[in-house]
């Protein structure tokens, strides 16, 4: 298995460009970051299975037919009693400006615990977790990180994407979570604003002197309007932004993500991976929807071609 992923599937409710209390027309579909990852990867080519809880109702049937149409293995998604399926309602009152509300307390995805994980993790290449699981209930934080702790005994690679969630928890919460599982982590994603939280200020270099302090083998830093830095070894990689009309950014990062560490697990040296990453995000945010713009392995080959092109 190239990569395990922990967390919450959500089902989206997209009112697009109109308010909810003005339209009768809405879309509907499986949403969530960690499933987003999944998703990503698995059209990259990528073996990858999901672990988390779902309520035994018809929307969690309906998260779970998703991600299986997309390849992920979901044997480990389990439908329960505890609680219903999160809910996020999602709006679009302006160009390239989202809105979302949560409807996931006392969901079934945050009774998550460690008996959901399994118990070796030595045939996963890579672990991905989210600081949105580490703040959805003590168990679910107690479950992500045993998962970290054990993959790592397994020699299991562990990355973690900050992902802060200013409506599921306090800063305050929300740094602590992050940095208690950051010392778990072999590689770190955060972005521009995730790191002027943890820090205090948005200064640029007490941004970068702070993702060099994470004890992290290797740190990206996301920039605000795309573009990434990674630090890793000593050195700082910074790589452009791929500029594209942007339609709906919710997802970016997650796409983000799936490509960095598709990159990652293919061998790429990190510039590579930032590079691939980025243009993952760009053909995310150039669609409307979370994972519908992700690419798949071709697309990607399309988007090489044409840069080579252009470069010549």
């Amino acid at each position: 298995m190239d990569c395990l992923t922990i967390g919450e599937p959500l089902m989206c409710f997209d009112s697009g460009d109109e308010p909810f209390d003005a339209t009768q027309v809405v879309r509907k579909y499986a949403v969530g970051a960690e499933s987003n990852v999944a998703i990503g990867l698995a059209r990259l080519g990528r073996s990858v299975a999901y672990v988390g809880r779902v309520g035994r109702d018809n929307l969690g049937r309906e998260i779970v037919r998703t991600l299986r149409g997309e390849g992920v293995d979901v044997s480990g998604l389990s439908a329960v009693d505890t609680g219903p399926t999160g809910l996020l309602l999602k709006e679009q009152p302006g160009a390239g400006h989202t809105e979302v509300t949560y409807h996931r307390a006392g969901s079934a995805g945050s009774t998550l615990s460690v008996a959901d994980l399994p118990a070796r993790f030595s045939n996963v290449r890579r672990l991905h977790v989210t600081g949105i699981t580490l703040v959805l209930s003590p168990t679910a934080r107690r479950a992500v990180l045993e998962a970290m702790r054990r993959a790592h005994a397994d020699g299991c690679r562990v990355s973690l994407d900050a992902n802060f969630r200013r409506k599921l928890a306090p800063a305050s919460t929300l740094v602590e979570a992050f940095e208690e599982a950051a010392a778990l982590a072999d590689e770190i994603i955060l972005g521009r604003g995730e790191a002027a939280l943890c820090v205090g200020d948005d200064d640029d270099s007490r941004l970068e002197d702070y993702a060099r302090s994470l004890p992290a083998e290797t740190v990206v830093l996301k920039g605000a309007s795309g573009g990434s830095i990674g630090f890793s070894g000593g050195e700082r990689i910074e790589c452009a932004p791929v500029r594209v009309p942007v339609i709906d950014s919710v997802g970016a990062g997650d796409g983000f993500a799936a490509g960095l560490l598709h990159a990652l697990l293919d061998g790429r040296s990190l510039p590579g991976a930032l590079e691939v990453g980025g243009r993952v995000a760009a053909r995310v945010i150039a669609r409307h929807g979370d994972y519908q713009g992700l690419p798949y392995a071709q697309d990607l080959e399309i988007d090489s071609k044409s840069t080579r092109a252009v470069l010549r």
